[in-house]
């Protein structure tokens, strides 16, 4: 199963971001981004399945919250950035 992993600015906005998702009946989770996501500083990620992302992006734009980019995880355990 494939994950992607929503880039947040704070632990604050990613935790919130996953309470968003949570209502939404998308089960989520907080985490560190993976180093290959690049030099984010000190910024979290939402962990959501594959098949949630669409759903995800639209429950959270409707929640008002900011969204960074998104990375994706491949079936090798590589991380890249999906287009935008």
């Amino acid at each position: 199963m494939l994950n992607y992993f929503i880039m947040c600015r704070s632990l604050t906005y990613a935790q919130k971001s996953a309470r968003v998702l949570e209502r939404a009946g998308i089960p989520a989770s907080v985490s560190r981004p993976p180093a290959e996501a690049g030099d984010e500083g000190c910024a979290y990620a939402v962990r959501i399945a594959e098949k949630n992302l669409p759903r995800a992006l639209v429950a959270l734009k409707n929640a008002g919250m900011p969204s960074g980019k998104i990375y994706m995880t491949d079936r090798s355990g590589r991380f890249s950035e999906v287009p935008g």
